[in-house]
Formats: structure tokens, sequence, C-alpha cells
């Protein structure tokens, strides 16, 4: 079973997220804020995706973006970053630094698990 790591300091936007996939077939797992991913991307087992919001404390998705694809141990694990205030600079940013996609909120969950799947069949 794939895993999908889900990075939100909102837990209800985690629950959501984790409900809807693992419904699909996904195994999720959910960290606060990009320091917490980082992690538990180090101490295994391997993610398959990341899906990561921008604004969190601690650590916000587009540091944890940039650490994970620095990383030769998990940057090639695809990476979804979204955000409630997607500008066309930060859109830019993410993709350079090696995001798959960005995603605005509110986002459609159906197209967000097709979004998904296409990203898992990288795999």
């Amino acid at each position: 079973m794939q895993r999908i790591l889900l990075v939100d300091d909102h837990e209800m936007a985690r629950k959501a997220m984790k409900h809807f996939l693992e419904h699909h077939g996904y195994a999720c797992e959910e960290t606060e804020h990009g320091a917490a991913a980082l992690a538990r991307l180090e101490e295994g087992p391997s993610i398959d995706l990341i899906v990561s919001d921008n604004h969190m404390p601690v650590m916000i998705g587009m540091d944890l973006l940039v650490q994970v694809k620095a990383n030769p141990r998990f940057g090639s694990t695809p990476f979804i970053l979204y955000s409630g205030n997607i500008t066309d600079e930060m859109y830019q940013r993410a993709i350079e630094a090696g995001a798959l996609a960005v995603l605005n909120k509110p986002y459609n969950f159906p197209d967000f698990v097709a979004m998904v799947n296409e990203a898992l069949k990288t795999q």
C-alpha cells in the first residue's frame, strides 16, 4: 500500500484529507508542520508522496519542499504543495524547487485524488 505524508497545522484539514485518501486505498500519516515532517522522513519507513500546506508554524511548506528535494535519501519523493493564497511567484518558486503540483485552497477532492493517483504512478 502506498504511503502519503500529510503535513498541515490544521488537524481537521489533515483528518479530512486522510479520511478521503484512505477511502481511496492509500495509507496516510500526519504531521503538523515541516520540521515534524522532516523528522518523520528521517526515521522511516519510506513515504511515496508528500502533501503539504504552505502556511504553518515552525517550518512552512516551501521550506519543507526545498529541504526534501535537497536530500538524496528522499529527494525523489513527489511533493504536492497547497495554500489559500498562492501567488504566481510562489507557484513558480515551488515548481522550480521540485513540486509536482501547487494547489489553491479550497480544492476539489475528486480532482485532488486524481492528482494523487497520477503522482503515485511515477513511484
